[in-house]
């Protein structure tokens, strides 16, 4: 090829389709408009992501040699242990350290769009040298189309899990793990894909077409998932207001309190708020120590002193209690989206809902206009609330714990 025709073909095929695709995955967002400056940067750090892979990458190329020689074998292990991890990581770590921690990264589907970025950034990169370095054609119009879309859907896999993590307790033996099983998926996916392309281009058109298969697979998975989130963003509509039901005092008939009955128009009453079990859910009295239905004790201790901080802790159905969000800082901001430093995931829960702030050395409650409300021990939160060791608070209709720390031992973060 000479140097006129690859000056035009090899930019085309590495920036165009890279475009087109970044184009796609930054419009699955219909409920909100990502943040255009972010996707930029993003997609530019994830350009220059390519230097340290390609040193890492060729540090570890030597490696692999000096122990296995040059063989395909060596070849294929070199995309298993080197390519594939490095370049997965690499585009991660951009990621994690930019957008992840900005507050445009509010909704799962911003995993898929800023982890698309980075790798499109990376692959726009990557297939810039990589194809002016070759002189095979036919290398050049595999790489070019499937390059840029493949880094995009191995990334995804990452990016998933990243926006996972958010919403999952903050501790690193909660988050660590699916983190890493998103990256190590990815690590496989890819090298399974640069193996194919070898093989694609070397052996047989065969391998080509199953490569096709392959990606045409990951693509409607990814595309399965992107709508999964999309219809269940938490920017859809606002909050869904969860309304409180009740039986008629008049017929029995079951129906939404403060309504009329669907049977004989009688209003059925608002309940009235009251301490409810973390195990059942059984409204107890404000002054109650064991549940009146199930007898569990309504101050259960910890099953684990897992920080120096206060935190929440939810009930299991068999009574044990698991860590859901550690109060390491003055402020905590309590919601649905993901940009909120407590996050629940659940359709009564606002985008945001409530405030845990440091009061005098102890911790407090404040709702910010939240649909369904915030309760403490049953009572609805007007104003600031205080919390108290083993006090039950409820935002909408999601219960957790509070556990405080004995006086003179809380630090904060």
């Amino acid at each position: 090829m000479g140097v006129i025709p690859r000056l035009i073909i090899i930019p085309l095929l590495s920036l165009l389709p890279c475009l087109l695709w970044l184009w796609y995955f930054s419009s699955r967002s219909v409920y909100k408009r990502p943040s255009r400056r972010v996707i930029a940067v993003t997609f530019w750090l994830g350009g220059l992501a390519t230097i340290l892979a390609l040193g890492c990458n060729l540090v570890g190329q030597q490696f692999i040699q000096s122990w296995f020689g040059t063989g395909a074998s060596a070849h294929v292990l070199l995309l298993f242990l080197v390519v594939g991890p490095i370049e997965e990581l690499a585009k991660l770590l951009v990621v994690y350290f930019y957008a992840y921690r900005r507050p445009e990264f509010d909704e799962p589907l911003d995993g898929v769009i800023y982890s698309a970025a980075a790798a499109l950034g990376f692959a726009a990169a990557e297939n810039l040298i990589y194809l002016w370095q070759s002189q095979a054609f036919e290398v050049v119009l595999l790489r070019g189309p499937l390059s840029n879309p493949g880094h995009a859907l191995f990334s995804a896999l990452w990016g998933l899990a990243l926006s996972r993590a958010k919403a999952a307790p903050n501790l690193w033996r909660a988050r660590l793990p699916i983190v890493a099983g998103g990256w190590l998926a990815a690590t496989v996916v890819h090298a399974l894909f640069d193996t194919m392309l070898i093989l694609a281009a070397r052996v047989s058109i065969v391998f080509f077409l199953v490569l096709l298969g392959a990606m045409a697979a990951l693509f409607f998975w990814v595309r399965g998932r992107i709508r999964f989130y999309r219809e269940t963003s938490p920017h859809r509509e606002g909050t869904l207001f969860l309304p409180a039901r009740g039986y008629c005092q008049e017929c029995g008939t079951r129906g939404t309190a403060g309504a009329p009955c669907v049977r004989c128009g009688a209003a059925l009453p608002l309940p009235i708020e009251l301490r409810l079990c973390a195990v059942c859910a059984t409204a107890q009295r404000p002054a109650a120590k064991f549940c009146a239905r199930c007898g569990a004790n309504l101050k259960l201790p910890a099953a684990e002193n897992v920080s120096a901080h206060p935190h929440f802790v939810a009930v299991t159905p068999a009574g044990e209690e698991r860590i859901a969000y550690i109060l390491n800082r003055d402020e905590v901001l309590v919601g649905r989206t993901l940009n909120n430093g407590f996050v629940i995931d659940h359709p009564s829960v606002s985008k945001r809902h409530a405030r845990v702030v440091a009061s005098g050395g102890a911790y407090a409650l404040d709702d910010l206009g939240s649909s369904n409300g915030t309760f403490v021990d049953g009572l609805r939160v007007v104003g600031r609330a205080p919390l108290r060791d083993g006090c039950e608070v409820r935002f909408g209709h999601v219960h957790f714990v509070y556990r405080a720390l004995a006086a003179g031992k809380m630090e904060l973060g």
